[in-house]
């Protein structure tokens, strides 16, 4: 990539040493958004089949998994439009954060086995994990030009997975529960996926299209902005779901 690539108003070329601290913002969201995703799963796959202790686990375990599958799959194909392949997985996180918690409860109340269920909501771990792992090459290829962009990267993704396990366990799940936590943390996800090509102005000649996928983020987030104000609506039916099952 022989261009300057423009980062937050700083240019960052072959004799560049900084990395812009929005990137750097960014990546700390999107690593917190993904934890609190899989520990959102985790708690309600204990809540409907029991066993805390192997629910974590397994959650834990198979987002690991997922994110080296994720990491290993980022071929040539997404890195060589790194932004617009991140605005796509940053749309489908965004709706998976929003749909997989309520469409475990949906699917508990609509009798599905425990084998079934257990296989969908493991399915969605997974597909969470790999989008995950796609996200830190594509993120470190956008900073190519960039010195120790791959170890910043790295390390700034773990402390935001960090900062979402403890804000989960002390804020997300016992003040605002899981449907409320779900709609919140998917908004950030929506959010950055907005914010990123205003930052990296390194989508040509993928302008047009990546101010499609723009257009889609934007409408994500109006219908995530929607299920936030309306949450204890939706809490509440969910809740009446779990009692019924």
């Amino acid at each position: 990539m022989g261009d300057n690539i423009q980062l937050g108003g700083e240019t960052a070329g072959s004799e560049g040493t900084t990395v812009a601290s929005p990137l750097l913002v960014f990546t700390f969201v999107l690593a917190f958004c993904s934890i609190v995703y899989e520990l959102l799963l985790g708690q309600t796959l204990s809540a409907f089949l029991g066993n805390t202790v192997l629910r974590y686990s397994v959650t834990i375990g198979l987002y690991m998994f997922s994110m080296g599958i994720g990491a290993l799959i980022a071929g040539p194909a997404l890195l060589r439009s790194p932004v617009l392949s991140l605005q796509v997985v940053e749309i489908v996180l965004a709706l998976l954060g929003l749909l997989s918690v309520p469409l475990v409860f949906l699917l508990d109340a609509a009798g599905l086995p425990v084998l079934l269920l257990s296989l969908v909501a493991h399915g969605m771990i997974i597909v969470i994990g790999v989008l995950t792992g796609l996200e830190l090459p594509l993120l470190i290829e956008i900073q190519t030009d960039v010195d120790h962009a791959a170890s910043r990267t790295l390390g700034v993704d773990y402390l935001g997975a960090f900062a979402g396990t403890i804000a989960f366990a002390l804020w997300f799940y016992p003040q605002l529960g899981i449907v409320a936590t779900a709609v919140f943390t998917a908004i950030c996800n929506a959010v950055v996926g907005l914010m990123l090509p205003l930052y990296v102005r390194s989508v040509k000649p993928d302008i047009a299209l990546s101010r499609g996928l723009l257009h889609i983020q934007g409408g994500v987030l109006a219908v995530l902005v929607m299920a936030l104000i309306f949450y204890p609506v939706l809490e509440e039916y969910f809740i009446g779901l779990y009692i019924g099952h």
